[in-house]
């Protein structure tokens, strides 16, 4: 129900930007809530988002839409839109909001944006802007709820009266120093007498994350504790701000959405209405690996021409045991790539991992070799050469097993190699890990059956 009132709202917003009827664009846009505006967006043009977003009013509720845009969409209109603007849609925004948008303009602009706010506002914008967009720091919101481990649960209640803060899950429990000691939750809070003391109420294990964690991580965190937000610490025990839930949201669907990508050989998600230039320069780059693997192919096939030419089986069974290779190793590192991004897989336990990855993926080619092996001998009975049919077979069956195994290892050992280097481990589902079996694999079962022969 939700997505067809969305492609109505967004056929509705086409048709009136084409036209330039922006009294119509207004109409639509105070009937509409903020998430459905900025997803409908992603389906207009370049043109037609600038001009929508232009008429969004009040300016809370544009800075809202803003904000609930995809990275790229939102980088896209602070581009476009002009200083004076955007210097109003600041002002309306939580000192986090304003970090992401000083992170995506350059200084010029940003000096400019940063005398409409006052000077506490600007100061905490700019000392979160510094963080990267992809850690916990990048992610927090310095907006949080403190007090000390004396304080009573009525005092504690009356100050929450005081505070306007959007969103208060947990109150944290800090020292003289400003150190993490303890956290309460509003439920333990309400339901505690007046004269109880914080201290008697709090959890004193609590559950952080540093400054420079990755965004994955917290995620992590935050899914395997069920926590509603996750205080942020620096120095060791400094709290410095919280990552709340809805934040967390987005973090695993925008992971999700590159691990998809990276997969799929893409780089980036893309947009339906990206330009032909834009999108041949996203997807080029991750051709490459696809390229030179072939390069190596060819050469391998005329170093074993010879063979080829003689044997004719040989080039008959080459797609369908690089084929079965490709899909063991696929399978292996897409397996071993969740595992590590849900926290599952230990770097302590990978050998052991990828040992077994090995013995299925052995199974797996003695099984197909096996049928290969069959179909060499039913199919080929009257082929003629030095060595018996059946030295080939079990030369061609070795093979199988061998680039099965030989791909198993190298999906299962691709993440984790990638996770200590710092790279995302996704990219080992994508053509650099396939493209290298693809070619290891030919390599094997070409070396394989020209012993044999």
């Amino acid at each position: 129900m939700a997505r067809s009132a969305n492609q109505v709202l967004a056929l509705t917003l086409r048709k009136l930007a084409r036209s330039e009827n922006s009294d119509g664009i207004r109409r639509i846009i105070l009937k509409s809530h903020p998430a459905d505006l900025a997803h409908v967006m992603r389906s207009l043009t370049a043109t037609q988002q600038v001009r929508v977003f232009r008429e969004i009013r009040p300016l809370k509720k544009a800075a809202e839409v803003l904000m609930e845009m995809e990275p790229a969409l939102s980088e896209r209109i602070i581009e476009k839109i002009n200083d004076d603007l955007l210097a109003m849609l600041i002002v309306q925004m939580a000192p986090e909001e304003v970090a992401s948008v000083l992170r995506t303009i350059d200084a010029p602009r940003r000096e400019l944006l940063l005398s409409d706010l006052s000077f506490e506002e600007a100061s905490e914008a700019e000392a979160l802007a510094v963080y990267d967009p992809k850690s916990a720091g990048g992610l927090m919101s310095p907006n949080y709820f403190v007090v000390d481990a004396k304080t009573t649960a009525s005092e504690a209640i009356q100050k929450l009266h005081r505070n306007d803060y959007d969103i208060i899950f947990y109150l944290y429990v800090i020292n003289d120093h400003g150190h993490l000691v303890g956290v309460v939750s509003l439920r333990d809070l309400v339901r505690s007498p007046a004269n109880t003391e914080v201290k008697e109420i709090m959890y004193d294990e609590v559950v952080r994350v540093d400054v420079s964690a990755d965004r994955e991580d917290v995620a992590s965190l935050v899914a395997r504790y069920n926590l509603l937000a996750l205080p942020v610490t620096e120095g060791g025990n400094q709290l410095i701000g919280v990552v709340t839930v809805d934040d967390i949201i987005d973090v695993i669907r925008l992971e999700a959405t590159e691990d998809i990508m990276h997969a799929a050989g893409a780089g980036v998600e893309a947009s339906p209405n990206e330009s032909f230039l834009t999108s041949i320069r996203s997807r080029t780059p991750w051709i490459a690996p696809t390229f030179f693997a072939g390069l190596a192919g060819m050469a391998l096939l005329s170093y074993y021409q010879k063979q080829l030419v003689e044997v004719v089986p040989l080039l008959v069974l080459i797609p369908m045991i690089m084929g079965i290779a490709r899909h063991v190793g696929a399978q292996s590192s897409t397996i071993v790539t969740r595992w590590l991004a849900t926290g599952r897989l230990e770097f302590a336990t990978i050998r052991r991992v990828v040992l077994r990855e090995i013995f299925i993926g052995a199974i797996i080619g003695f099984v197909f070799g096996t049928v290969i092996t069959l179909l060499i001998t039913l199919f080929f009975q009257e082929l003629v050469f030095e060595n018996s049919m059946l030295v080939f077979a079990i030369g061609v069956g070795l093979s199988s097993i061998a680039s099965t195994s030989l791909a198993a290892a190298l999906g299962a050992a691709a993440p984790p190699i990638f996770e200590r280097s710092g790279i995302d481990p996704a990219i080992a589902a994508g053509p650099l890990v396939t493209t290298t079996i693809d070619v290891l694999a030919l390599w094997v079962y070409l070396l394989c059956a020209s012993l044999f022969l």
